[in-house]
């Protein structure tokens, strides 16, 4: 059985019909049909469970409107992207906060830093305010986080630290850094999340495969951050225009545990097991 600890199902490209990823006799192939059959093919596939963060307050009626349909495979957490915090007024924190104190939701997030994309100055405040406050609502909730951090690692860090003891647990989401950031997330009681990153040959996947053979397999989920991030597929007999048009589903995962288990030479079934109940003790979905 698997988990993906972060999915975005309720997102605007899973409307209508539409290209998805799978896989099949050992590698990826292509399925198209709309959000209810790629659901119910995950589920006859073993994906028991998704997690949905929130990414901004918009969308938080489609979220809770899937949670509502599948009610059996996803769970929601709550919260405010990075990226969104520069074009959400900060009295908006009151309505996260009604949000997160009215809804049955497993974390708080995604929520953290992303230094990636301009304006970064203007926008560090902003984000450091937001990540803060979430920070506290967790802990008014004594939920897990679910962190995004984009080449901001050391002033993640250095928050987290500070309010070290309102923390209770998560994950890093989309983990793609070295062994020694990995451990500085993991000596801070959160785990990694690790997906479709990991299946490119490139200098990133390089550094994640080497972190993934080395940190503890008790930190480790596996994430899809469907619809993006997708493995290599430029085996797919399709042009890179069409590739581009795909969406990720959680049908890779199965490819992404056998990965982890080829890299640290051990069973893929115990991997995935291990990795399932990493999960659940995450977001705490064994008391659920």
């Amino acid at each position: 059985m698997i988990i993906d600890s972060h999915a975005h199902y309720a997102h605007k490209l899973y409307t209508g019909e539409f290209s998805y990823l799978g896989t099949e006799d050992g590698g990826y192939c292509l399925r198209r049909g709309d959000r209810r059959e790629m659901l119910e093919t995950m589920e006859s596939s073993g994906i028991t469970l998704c997690t949905e963060p929130s990414n901004d307050l918009e969308r938080t009626a489609d979220q809770l409107s899937l949670a509502a349909e599948y009610p059996h495979s996803i769970r929601l957490a709550m919260g405010l992207h990075p990226k969104k915090c520069g074009q959400t007024p900060w009295e908006d924190r009151e309505k996260l906060g009604r949000y997160v104190l009215k809804n049955d939701i497993v974390a708080i997030g995604e929520t953290g830093l992303d230094y990636h994309l301009p304006p970064q100055e203007l926008d560090k405040p902003c984000q450091m305010q937001w990540f803060q406050y979430q920070i506290g609502l967790a802990h008014e909730r004594q939920l897990p986080l679910i962190l995004h951090i984009r080449e901001a690692d050391q002033d993640a860090l250095a928050i987290l630290r500070q309010n070290r003891q309102l923390l209770h647990g998560g994950v890093a989401h989309c983990f793609g850094a070295d062994y020694e950031t990995a451990m500085a997330y993991i000596e801070l009681g959160f785990a990694i999340g690790i997906g479709g990153r990991l299946l490119h040959d490139d200098p990133m996947g390089q550094v994640l495969s080497d972190t993934v053979k080395r940190v503890p397999l008790t930190s480790i989920l596996v994430e899809t951050d469907a619809p993006y991030i997708l493995p290599d597929i430029r085996e797919l007999a399709c042009s890179g225009k069409q590739r581009k048009k795909v969406r990720n589903s959680s049908l890779i995962l199965p490819a992404v545990i056998q990965r982890i288990a080829q890299l640290r030479r051990e069973p893929a079934e115990a991997v995935e097991q291990a990795i399932y109940q990493n999960t659940l003790r995450v977001f705490r979905l064994d008391q659920a």
